[in-house]
This record gives structure tokens, C-alpha cells and sequence, in this order.
């Protein structure tokens, strides 16, 4: 829905903008290849993608959780195209989530030449990451990795645990990374890393969530917990939960965005306008949000 009604049909991405900004800032967008074992980078400087219909399967493999989200995105090696489907011919590559062989894919930022890094973890801090998967789990990666897609490896390094034990080691690695504050920012004879997490405790956002309020509710923690991090002004540290609710007020919720039409302004811009009021106050607080961080 996201990736094709909204990215490509109902409200298309700029993509001549966004090709221009290639240049200075470059998508960087990382899977794992399932054939392989290992997570993949993919970019439009290596022919992964030069569309935007092609840059949506790249998303998609991204985050595409196998048995769940349906049936594997494939890549061919020799011209990086991806096609979406299960055990489709030998000459293709399967690809799917980057939690596999990189929940958080900070080694391919360094890697890509990164020297300084911001790690956005979507797990409250504390938080056990190896917890044993359930019966329904386990079925579903033995029909979908044995029986439907052939790939026993993958199988077994899941049911073993690895790509969450690899998680788990993630986490104290960055946070060990995330201690070197003393450096001069300047300094990038080795890259730095900044973790942010929200605080133990905080209600998580499920993978399969669709309520719109706790989805909305989740947006604002981790806002605010970014805020919190990276604004500049001291003043203005701790301040993070309110100027998440200016940034993202309630009456986001007070509409439906799909009754909504309108490809060149937001819905929220385009339902305060709709209701007589000026989405240019908005706009200003947000502006002025941004600024202080940057």
C-alpha cells in the first residue's frame, strides 16, 4: 500500500529532486541476500535502482519480513534487477529483511565511507532482544524456508538464533561506541557513532501493528527521544515530549488521510485548510523544531 499507492500513485515522490540529491546525499538501502548469507547495500550508483518503481522493490526487500509479508523479492546478479516472487528460477538471488545478517546496519554505513553515524534503534532500551520465538513462528519458517523456498541454511540459522544473538551483540557494541563523546567532532580518523533508543519501559510498536493511534503514539516517543539527543541548545534538553505533541498534534487524528486528495500538500496541511485554519502556524513550529536541531 505504502510503497506503490502511496509512494508511486496518490502522493508520487519527487523524483528529480531525489535524483539530484543523489549526488550530495545518497540512499543507501540494505536487505540480506538469503543465497549469500550476508547483508547487501543497494544504491542507485550501483544500478539497484533508477526509478522510482524499481527504488520500491529495493524498500521492499528491505523490510520484508519472509513467511508474513509474502513471497521473497529476487535479485539477478548480473544487472541488479528485482523481481518479486518464490523460488522463481536458479539465476536469482532471494532477498528479504536486513534483520537477518544486519539488525542495524551500521557496519554497512561505515563501510559506505559513513564517519559519522546515528544508529535509530526501534527498541526501548533494556530491552531483551533473544527472546525465544513462538510455536506460530517456528511453523512458519519451516513451511516457508524449508518446504516452500528450498533454503535449509537460512532455516537452521534461524532456528538457532543467530540473527537475534547477533542483534543482542549490536546493541553493546553501539553502546560501548556511543561512550566516545570526549573526541573533537571533527576527528574522523575512526567514525562516530550516536545510539538513540527510546527509555526502558516505553510501549513498543508491534511489526504488524495497523492501529493508526499507537502507530502515531510510537512516531511521537521516538521524536521526542531524537529531539532530546540531538538538539543543540541545553535549554531545550528534556523538552522532547512537548515539542513532539507541537510537532505532531493531536488533530492528526482527527481525519482520515485516504479521503484525502491532494498530491502536492500534506493531509494534515490540506484538512487544517479544509476546516478554516492556517497550516502556516504549523508549518512555522515545525520549521523552527527543525532548525534547533540541525
Amino acid at each position: 500500500f505504502l510503497l506503490k499507492k502511496t509512494m508511486q500513485q496518490e502522493k508520487p515522490l519527487e523524483w528529480e529532486r531525489f535524483v539530484k540529491m543523489q549526488a550530495k546525499q545518497p540512499l543507501k538501502i540494505v536487505a540480506s541476500n538469503l543465497a549469500q548469507q550476508r547483508s547487501v547495500v543497494m544504491d542507485m550508483e550501483k544500478g539497484s535502482f533508477g526509478d522510482l518503481a524499481d527504488m520500491a522493490k529495493c524498500i521492499h526487500a528491505s523490510c520484508l519480513l519472509p513467511g508474513i509479508a509474502g513471497p521473497l523479492m529476487n535479485v539477478d546478479p548480473s544487472t541488479n534487477k528485482l523481481e518479486l516472487g518464490n523460488r522463481l528460477h536458479d539465476s536469482l538471488e532471494p532477498l528479504a529483511d536486513a534483520l537477518f545478517f544486519e539488525p542495524m546496519p551500521y557496519r554497512s554505513a561505515i563501510a559506505e565511507g559513513a564517519t559519522h553515524v546515528i544508529v535509530l534503534r526501534t527498541r526501548p532500551d533494556g530491552t531483551d532482544v533473544t527472546g525465544k520465538s513462538s510455536i506460530f513462528e517456528k511453523l512458519i519458517l519451516r513451511r516457508f524456508f524449508l518446504r516452500k523456498n528450498k533454503l535449509p541454511d537460512v532455516y537452521r540459522y534461524l532456528r538457532q538464533f543467530r540473527h537475534k544473538e547477533m542483534y543482542a551483540r549490536d546493541v553493546i557494541k553501539l553502546n560501548e561506541m556511543s561512550r566516545d563523546m570526549d573526541r573533537d567532532f571533527a576527528d574522523a580518523s575512526k567514525p562516530h557513532v550516536l545510539t538513540i533508543a527510546v527509555p526502558p519501559g516505553s510501549p513498543e510498536v508491534g511489526r504488524l501493528e495497523t492501529r493508526r493511534e499507537a502507530i502515531f503514539e510510537g512516531v511521537r516517543r521516538g521524536f521526542a527521544r531524537a529531539y532530546d539527543a540531538l538538539v543543540e541548545d541545553p535549554a531545550e534538553r528534556g523538552r522532547g515530549a512537548i515539542v513532539a505533541k507541537e510537532f505532531f498534534p493531536d488533530k492528526i487524528l482527527e481525519y482520515d488521510p485516504r479521503s484525502i486528495n491532494n498530491r502536492t500538500e500534506s493531509a494534515f496541511v490540506t484538512f487544517l485548510t479544509d476546516q478554516g485554519e492556517n497550516p502556516e502556524m504549523w508549518k512555522t513550529i515545525a520549521t523552527e523544531k527543525t532548525d534547533i536541531c540541525q
